[in-house]
């Protein structure tokens, strides 16, 4: 299976300036795993924290192909 690399896509408000960061991630599971833990750590610190995840339609692995087998 081939997956993409992913971006966390995180804003949050500062002093009433938003504040936007990308996190490179390999997979969107890998991304949408984190999602969670990183929302709660930035929810007691700023407002209006929102998070999610962008694909992108880079390759982060490469396709394996299966052996060819030898003819009988």
């Amino acid at each position: 299976m081939i997956k993409y690399f992913t971006f966390m896509v995180l804003s949050y408000f500062v002093q009433g300036e938003q504040v936007t960061h990308n996190i490179l991630f390999k997979s969107y599971d890998d991304c949408s795993y984190s999602k969670e833990a990183m929302y709660f750590m930035m929810e007691n610190q700023h407002d209006a924290v929102t998070i999610h995840c962008k694909g992108t339609e880079v390759a982060s692995n490469k396709l394996v192909k299966p052996k060819v087998r030898p003819n009988e």
